[in-house]
């Protein structure tokens, strides 16, 4: 599959425990997003909720337990694209480390190349890349690197 981007950190966690940190609701709540309407399962619709930017759903495609988790977004419900819907995939792949750890990589696809995409595709790469990193600093240290 192709992708827009592809966005890596090792956590040095379980990948069980990095797995489920994205899967539960709860869990996520403590490093990500501020309110999620259920767990994420296969088929559902989920809603997550920023206070500082609002809430918006991802719709479950797939889930491999402790290997890959398969979102699609809304190009336009995301306020990404001005004019024009698309799904965009969000993809969540878990590798297992040697040393005990996990390298986790976020990807997107399905980004077109005018402008919004683009805009769309590098806001999410950074957006995706701040959740990497406050699901590091969570598990790790146990601290919300969200918030001052």
């Amino acid at each position: 599959m192709a992708r827009n981007y592809t966005v890596q950190t090792r956590i040095m966690r379980p990948v069980a425990e990095v797995f489920n940190s994205i899967v539960s609701k709860e869990k996520m709540m403590k490093y990500f997003v501020d309110g999620a309407s259920e767990d994420l399962r296969e088929g559902a619709t989920i809603k997550w909720r920023w206070n500082h930017y609002g809430e918006n759903a991802v719709v479950v495609k797939t889930i491999e337990t402790n290997k890959l988790i398969v979102l699609t977004i809304d190009s336009f419900e995301w306020d990404k694209t001005k004019d024009e819907s698309y799904d965009v995939a969000v993809i969540f792949e878990f590798e297992e480390l040697d040393e005990g750890g996990t390298l986790l990589s976020i990807s997107e696809d399905g980004w077109k190349t005018d402008a919004d995409g683009l805009k769309g595709s590098h806001d999410n790469c950074g957006g995706w890349m701040h959740m990497a990193m406050c699901l590091k600093g969570w598990l790790e240290h146990g601290i919300d690197l969200r918030y001052p």
